[in-house]
């Protein structure tokens, strides 16, 4: 498993409550048995019992609207640093 989650779907009909729905993200890989090379890769989204396959985990993240910022692009380069020391 790579990654799970929920999403939380809106009722269809007035009054009724919204609904839970259970993702998971599995990677499928086929692995050449004798080089112990990966030939083939895939990411399979099971929602709802429903599998979809995705060539990418990006594709299957987005799928199911999750965005991943990874810290390293949040991190400001380091000459803003030094232009904001040099404007004081």
């Amino acid at each position: 498993m790579v990654d799970h989650g929920f999403e939380e779907i809106a009722a269809e009909a007035e009054g009724a409550e919204a609904r839970r729905v259970d993702w998971t993200i599995v990677k499928r890989m086929v692995v050449d048995q004798r080089s112990t090379k990966t030939v083939s890769t895939v990411y399979v989204l099971r929602r709802d019992g429903i599998d979809t396959e995705f060539p990418y985990l990006g594709a299957a993240r987005e799928a199911v609207n999750k965005k991943i910022v990874h810290p390293e692009k949040l991190t400001r380069p380091k000459a803003d640093y030094a232009a904001v020391a040099n404007k004081k």
